[in-house]
């Protein structure tokens, strides 16, 4: 953290009264989208909420099976999994990018029970090829990226985090871009999208973000308090003001720590 992190935190303290979600945790989620490269952007309060909810979306969308997903990764990768009532299929990797073996994944897809490749882009390496990329396109596997130790890496010129349905990023203290705690679901389904800050915020309907859907679902209850509408049995996973404040001025330095890190 600088002094200007510090600083424009405790700036934003001193002249607001609004430290909840709000409006800078909607400027960072564009700000984000924004450098990935994606149309939509869900702040989260860690990355492993983030993992979570992309298997909770998928969960709720109706998609099952299993999931392919690496025997070295972080715990709430397969926790995600395992918790939304997915199988986990593990896949041993590849020594030079520590992500799965191309091989082991080809093979894995063949299965008619794994649905999902859930791939982690470890310690900044790329784990995709362009050989997994026409597979999942061709079998019409689901690519859900873990870009959370990774931000900014890239395969053929494209950003890790954008080949996938949908991405998780973490800004965990240890990281190389920060909140403190944080996370970041990526994707460009407006569906998922939707659907992920719905269920970020308890399930209540008010959070779909989109005047038309809201007014449908009022109508449909027209007994309940339109503001305390739940549509899913979901969980509080927002994240603050704040942690938004530090976001958007660590991502201005991003490019330039990446060179460093890469260095």
């Amino acid at each position: 953290f600088t002094k200007q992190d510090l600083q424009n935190a405790s700036n934003f303290i001193k002249n607001t009264n609004m430290l909840t979600q709000g409006k800078k945790v909607l400027a960072f989620e564009k700000a984000w989208s924004r450098w990935l490269g994606v149309r939509y952007s869900v702040f989260v309060n860690s990355g492993s909420s983030a993992n979570f909810l992309t298997f909770l979306c998928l969960n709720v969308m109706g998609k099952k099976g299993g999931v392919i997903l690496p025997s070295l990764t972080w715990i709430s990768d397969v926790v995600a999994v395992i918790k939304n009532d997915f199988r986990p299929d593990f896949t041993d990797i590849d020594f030079k990018t520590l992500s799965m073996n191309e091989a082991e994944i080809l093979n894995k897809i063949e299965k008619k029970n794994n649905k999902i490749l859930f791939i982690t882009h470890a310690q900044g390496f790329n784990g995709l090829t362009q050989k997994i990329l026409n597979k999942i396109k061709q079998k019409k596997i689901i690519l859900v990226e873990d870009v959370c130790e990774s931000h900014g890496a890239t395969f053929n010129n494209k950003k890790l985090g954008t080949f996938g349905l949908v991405s998780n990023f973490s800004f965990y203290y240890a990281h190389h871009m920060s909140t403190i705690e944080g996370g970041m679901i990526c994707t460009n389904d407006s569906k998922i999208f939707r659907l992920a800050k719905v269920l970020r915020s308890h399930g209540m309907a008010r959070e779909i973000g989109k005047i038309n859907l809201e007014k449908k679902i009022i109508k449909k209850y027209p007994n309940l308090s339109p503001k305390f509408i739940f549509l899913y049995p979901a969980y509080n996973l927002r994240n603050t003001e704040m942690p938004a404040v530090i976001g958007i001025n660590q991502l201005k330095r991003l490019d330039k720590k990446n060179i460093i890190r890469t260095k």
